[in-house]
């Protein structure tokens, strides 16, 4: 079971991932998907912050704002779509290896 963390967190991922995904149903210009994306948004965004996963929700967040941008730089809006999910697919690789690193560099065991 994880540890029982502030209501703050949980906030602040659903803040985080809904957000997220209100803004993918706003770039494909569909009223219907960002209402979906928007609560499964907020569902998985609070589960996150309930398992304490605040930190890996920035970097995420971070590589979906930078492989936005090089995809806006493109012109296109389907190199934008693909280049936001690459940023954030990479950047959460990079999450859980410095998650990884800053559970396992106290004493050796994970908390």
């Amino acid at each position: 079971m994880p540890k029982s963390n502030s209501k703050n967190e949980i906030y602040m991922g659903m803040v985080l991932m809904g957000a997220t995904g209100l803004a993918m149903g706003f770039v494909v210009h569909s009223p219907l998907l960002m209402t979906i994306a928007g609560i499964l948004g907020l569902v998985v965004g609070g589960f996150v912050g309930w398992i304490g996963g605040r930190r890996y929700m920035f970097i995420i967040c971070l590589g979906i704002l930078i492989g936005t941008f090089f995809g806006y730089r493109t012109g296109d809006q389907d190199i934008l779509i693909i280049a936001a999910g690459s940023g954030g697919a990479i950047a959460g690789f990079i999450g859980a290896q410095i998650e990884q690193f800053f559970t396992t560099g106290r004493g050796g065991s994970e908390q």
